[in-house]
């Protein structure tokens, strides 16, 4: 099977460079159309939660790429015979009943006017990597999304995606599966 391209998060120095320069770039106009209507739905969830959390969360993330299950990471997510039904009622099970434990932080980080957690601005940080991987000016995708939220284990998706036995390289190999269909000859 041929992949399209490695998708190592390696291609910065370290940590700190990769991180200043997505803080430098990471823009909503960034995000392609399945991205931004992902993250649009998780700001809905947010904002109309009966839980008040103290900004966008990683759950919140992944209620909107599972919504989405016609844009790449639901179809990602498909291939891999996850229930997006269950997987999404889980998530919102979780951000209704589930508890803080160890949190003294509750600050959140502005990105495009809806307050993040730290956890889930490290998310669209890494969506961007991952995309970036790819190339400079390629759009955010529900499935660098997907992506960013497996890179980040201290996260509410992350948990939720490895209670349904999803990790990053079964991720990878699925998108590049994917990618390869579009490669059509015709």
């Amino acid at each position: 099977m041929a992949i399209l391209y490695s998708c190592q998060p390696d291609g910065y120095r370290n940590a700190s460079e990769a991180r200043f320069l997505t803080d430098r770039t990471l823009q909503p106009e960034r995000m392609g159309r399945c991205a931004r209507a992902a993250w649009d739905h998780a700001v809905e969830q947010y904002r109309r939660a009966s839980v008040p959390r103290p900004g966008v969360t990683t759950g919140h993330l992944l209620l909107g790429v599972l919504k989405h299950d016609a844009c790449a990471g639901g179809l990602i997510l498909g291939k891999l015979r996850l229930d997006l039904r269950l997987a999404y009622a889980t998530t919102e099970f979780v951000l209704m009943y589930g508890r803080r434990h160890d949190v003294t932080d509750n600050r959140t980080t502005d990105w495009a006017g809806v307050p993040h957690t730290a956890a889930g601005r490290e998310v669209l940080e890494l969506a961007l990597e991952e995309a970036n991987l790819f190339s400079p000016t390629y759009p955010i995708g529900t499935e660098h999304l997907l992506l960013g939220l497996l890179r980040a284990p201290s996260g509410m998706g992350y948990r939720i995606l490895y209670h349904f036995g999803l990790d990053a390289r079964r991720v990878r190999e699925a998108r590049d599966e994917l990618w390869e269909l579009l490669r059509s000859p015709e």
